[in-house]
């Protein structure tokens, strides 16, 4: 514990700063609390620290903090927080949340809309293999259904977050899939098969959870008309991530095709689209500011996170652990670092090679096993976490507090209880390679 506490100390810092002055706030009736003090400047008394606990000159020190800051994941985030952010905001400037909103009251009842919301953000996450594009698109929507009436905002934001988190578990293309299985050698179909058998029982789980929701009156909603033409644009990005587009070419071209849309089809002026497009860059900077600065402060960290790993491998050398604690350890090391570093991506590649040496030196585990328990136990902590990405951007969008949503995000809790049972449950001992 002293070693975990010395090492990660500068991140420990800043959750204390951020989390708990959010909570102080909250208990003294502050309205708003989590956005009085902005993380972009609670984590800079961390960043200070890592730097002068850091083994090594200026030079070496900043090489720490840039290498972690352009790591491949933190750009890809950033890059989808801006294209995310001008989808979001010039669909909702040419009417397309709104017609959607009406479109979701015509044809699904008002008990079913919780269900719904959750399996269109999980279909709409497997299709583009991330679920910041997921909870950026679906997000609007849910928050104009509460505004209705429909449910309570932190409650919609959650349940999208759920089903984001869900189909970024089981995507092929999503980053957490591909750094398990790759981090593990894993066989893919063998990890999405077991993958989906997990998730599988833990949606029903999550269906059944909202379906038992306090049911709200049926909005009353003025049924104006709306055009289907004003839903394309998401409509697009789906057809395009279904067959293969790259999630950066299909919301880019979603951006470009609501413009064209909503040039032709509402006579929105060509400027104005523009705008709509530089507010949604505008909208992110926050979120992609705290970002890459959390990204430098896990670079500045790294060698913590390599000594960590040692030490725990040269214990598990020394000490004879059956197949089931292995499983648990695991989890507990991508958990641990997920909430340290608050990117599920980072988390899985860092605990990767610990999970693999685990493998390797009791031969207990199949590749494709440590994979899942890499993969579900990283999206557990991310999508609870309140100063994770998912969260502050569905909160954000919600206009909610993140506390409010973490408590509600039943897919994530529910996934950590279906798969801790799933390893307790394993009768014998998986042989090495083998299927199901």
């Amino acid at each position: 514990m002293l070693f975990l506490v010395s090492n990660f100390l500068p991140l420990l810092i800043f959750v204390a700063l951020y989390v708990g002055t959010g909570l102080y706030l909250t208990a003294v009736g502050v309205e708003q609390a989590f956005y009085q003090l902005p993380p972009t400047i609670a984590i800079l008394p961390a960043i200070i620290l890592a730097w002068l606990l850091y083994r090594g000159n200026t030079k070496e020190r900043l090489q720490g903090l840039l290498d972690g800051m352009r790591h491949p994941d933190i750009l890809s985030m950033c890059l989808i927080f801006l294209l995310a952010g001008a989808f979001s905001s010039i669909t909702s400037a040419i009417g397309s949340i709104d017609a959607l909103v009406q479109l979701a009251f015509s044809f699904i009842p008002g008990p079913w809309l919780l269900m719904g919301l959750f399996i269109t953000a999980a279909l709409l996450s497997i299709a583009l293999g991330t679920s910041m594009g997921t909870i950026a698109a679906i997000t609007p929507v849910a928050y104009g259904l509460s505004a209705q009436g429909a449910f309570p905002a932190a409650l919609g934001a959650a349940t999208v977050v759920g089903g984001a988190m869900l189909g970024d578990n089981l995507s092929l293309i999503s980053d957490t899939t591909i750094a398990s299985v790759l981090s593990q050698q894993a066989d893919w179909r063998a990890k999405c098969r077991l993958n989906a058998q997990v998730a599988c029982v833990t949606t029903i789980i999550t269906l059944a959870l909202l379906w038992c929701q306090p049911q709200h009156p049926q909005p009353t909603l003025d049924h104006q008309p709306y055009s289907l033409v004003l839903i394309l644009p998401y409509c697009i990005v789906i057809t395009l991530a279904l067959l293969g587009t790259h999630v950066f070419i299909a919301l880019t071209l979603g951006i470009m095709s609501t413009m064209a849309i909503g040039f032709i089809a509402t006579d929105y002026p060509v400027l104005a689209l523009a705008q709509s497009i530089a507010n949604g860059f505008t909208s992110m900077q926050e979120i992609l500011l705290l970002s890459l600065l959390i990204g430098g402060l896990s670079g500045l960290m790294a060698p913590a996170t390599r000594r960590l790993t040692q030490q725990l491998t040269a214990w598990l050398t020394k000490w004879e652990v059956g197949y089931k604690p292995a499983q648990f350890l695991i989890a507990a090391i991508v958990s641990l670092f997920n909430l340290l570093l608050a990117n599920n991506t980072i988390a899985i590649i860092v605990s990767g090679d610990f999970a693999k040496s685990i493998g390797e030196r009791y031969q207990l585990l199949p590749a494709h096993y440590r994979a899942v328990c890499l993969d579900c136990f990283a999206c557990v902590i991310q999508g609870v976490i309140p100063y994770g990405a998912q969260i502050l951007l569905a909160s954000s969008i919600a206009k909610v507090s993140p506390i409010a949503v973490t408590q509600q995000v039943y897919y994530c809790y529910a996934l950590a209880v279906v798969t801790s049972l799933w390893i307790v449950s394993q009768r014998n001992r998986a042989p090495v390679g083998s299927g199901l």
